[in-house]
């Protein structure tokens, strides 16, 4: 479903970066306690603040989500609950500092955290101590009380105000399908005879016999074990660390629940790692000659033609799943759990999601009604309706129990231009609490994300798989080796410090995109120019000795600091 694949990537790149750059949004195992809210009293305060008030168009910057959302069906019920029409814009990096240079940003926006000090100090945003009171009840509830303590702390340049309003609070858990991972052909492991996969040269491995037994398509283009795709992240670095998302190897590293140097200590770095994957694939004739180059659509392109045999996640593969499927029952993408490592699922934030926030600007034509706005986005009802659509249309109750409809579900497994009408799950950075938190009424925010409703996603291919690792849904495969500790999680990584940690100094930026940019222009040299083990090794201590240089211990040393002091005020805060 198009609303799962893109929530998971954007949920992926932060969780990534929050293991290896520190910028991360929020997931946490099993599901948080009901909070004590109702979707009817929500429903109540929302007509009680917004029904009466005349109608007003509000400019509103959102991450991720496009303007395409405005007229669907989940928009125009917002506008019909809090009388406000959302005129929709997507965060712009560029645009938004020309917008914060020249004091001209939309009524409401999200807060990209790097920001926080200069959109306070300069008065670009306004205190919502005051507006909550008044405007926002839902925010004022237990739910939120840690959560706000956290902001006014942490987000408010030491001012001790609250000027935002925390977005995905709550806790996260595994899905229908595991998307990131190991993704190869199911149908090529199977006729290897399942090889046991317990390091990054087996799976090495693995793609090399696939590559040798399936070397060509069928009309004649070569095959590749091992890509990447190298326009995600600061300076398109997203790609180099995302090994790390197997190995749990970061700046915060899973494995040894220490911080360590990911420039520099290569046993326990996912850039390093990746680098290791990319040598061996080399070594092995298997690797992608646009592996440095390719962009994220041109993997997408290479799996559908046939000419890519792996991904770090599913998503570029989903229309060639379809395609392969009606090829054979056995035959797609999938991701193969293993026994070692990390998966990114898990964990829990009370500070929400990073660069997500509300905020007001000093712009706001109408400071009441934004809140009024921002009160209903995050509150019970709110959430599930950005997740699961309109109560009565697309989900109703079934014995008291909030259950999606069936008509729903088919929809979103038909895809196309009818599900994206409804708005379902388009606006998921913007809710106030996460798909698996459990609301009042006994439901989950997100209804798709139920044993119900996983049984009628099953194909023949998950049937495949699930038979052979006796589980009832895909993900299932992972989660039993999560449950039973063999694979770290998001619950591991210490989400609310690292979202505390103060923004880098004017001198720490500088050498960050230093060894950023000789990062990128070095790896392609250590990966490429190696033909031994030897070579690389050498190549590697001179990519590292140039980032030392370039100063990555002196930014190692200032992380380290902030961690271990943002961690000692953060004792009592949860």
């Amino acid at each position: 479903m198009e609303r799962i694949r893109s929530l998971s990537r954007r949920r992926i790149i932060a969780c990534l970066l929050a293991m290896m750059l520190f910028a991360l949004p929020a997931c946490k195992s099993g599901d948080s306690d009901g909070n004590g809210d109702t979707a009817a009293s929500n429903a109540a305060v929302s007509a009680e603040s917004s029904g009466a008030a005349e109608p007003i168009t509000l400019k509103v910057q959102v991450s991720s989500t496009g303007k395409d959302f405005e007229n669907t069906d989940v928009y125009n019920e917002i506008k019909r609950i809090t009388g406000v029409t959302m005129d929709m814009e997507t965060y712009d990096e560029q645009k938004f500092k020309v917008q914060l240079a020249g004091g001209d940003l939309p009524d409401i926006i999200q807060v990209p955290n790097k920001n926080i000090k200069e959109l306070i100090e300069g008065n670009n945003i306004i205190p919502l101590d005051e507006l909550v009171k008044t405007n926002g009840p839902n925010i004022m509830k237990p739910v939120y009380e840690k959560s706000l303590a956290y902001i006014r702390k942490f987000w408010s340049d030491n001012t001790n105000k609250l000027y935002m309003i925390p977005v995905q609070i709550g806790s996260s858990s595994f899905g229908f399908e595991q998307q990131i991972g190991f993704n190869v052909r199911w149908d090529y492991y199977k006729e290897l005879g399942y090889p046991k996969i317990t390091s990054m040269d087996d799976m090495i491995n693995v793609l090399a016999e696939m590559v040798e037994r399936h070397g060509t398509t069928s009309d004649g283009k070569k095959v590749y074990g091992v890509s990447m795709w190298n326009d995600w992240g600061s300076g398109g670095t997203w790609g180099l660390r995302s090994m790390g998302l197997i190995t749990g190897n970061g700046l915060f590293n899973v494995n040894t629940g220490q911080l360590a140097n990911e420039y520099t200590e290569p046993d326990k770095s996912g850039i390093w790692d990746t680098a290791y994957f990319m040598f061996k694939a080399q070594q092995r004739g298997i690797l992608d000659p646009d592996a440095f180059t390719a962009k994220y659509n041109d993997i997408v392109a290479k799996g559908s033609e046939g000419t890519l045999l792996s991904s770090i996640a599913t998503w570029p593969f989903y229309a060639a799943n379809a395609e392969l499927l009606g090829e054979g029952p056995d035959k797609g993408f999938v991701t193969i759990p293993l026994e070692w490592g990390f998966t990114n699922i898990g964990g829990t934030t009370i500070a929400g999601w990073n660069d997500r926030a509300w905020a007001i600007s000093s712009n706001c034509k109408d400071p009441q009604r934004a809140m009024d706005l921002i009160n209903f986005l995050v509150s019970e009802e709110g959430s599930r309706l950005i997740e699961s659509g309109i109560e009565g249309t697309h989900w109703d109750k079934a014995s008291g129990k909030p259950t999606m409809k069936m008509d729903t579900v088919k929809l979103a497994a038909a895809g196309g231009d009818s599900w994206k009408k409804t708005g379902i799950g388009q606006m998921a950075n913007q809710q106030g609490f996460s798909d698996y938190t459990r609301l009042s009424d006994g439901g989950v925010v997100n209804l798709f994300n139920t044993p119900e409703v996983f049984a009628t996603k099953v194909n023949s291919l998950n049937q495949d798989y699930d038979a052979y690792y006796g589980v009832t849904y895909p993900a299932e495969a992972y989660k039993k080796y999560a449950d039973e500790g063999k694979v770290k999680t998001l619950d591991q990584v210490p989400q609310d410090v690292m979202n505390a940690m103060p923004p880098q100094p004017d001198d720490i930026k500088r050498i960050v995109a230093k060894v950023e940019e000789l990062l990128v222009k070095g790896m392609p040299n250590v990966v490429l120019g190696s033909k031994t083990d030897e070579e690389y090794k050498q190549n590697q201590q001179a990519l590292i000795r140039k980032l030392v240089e370039a100063g990555a211990e002196t930014y190692f040393a200032w992380f380290k600091q902030a961690f271990e002091e943002t961690k000692a005020k953060l004792v009592g805060q949860e």
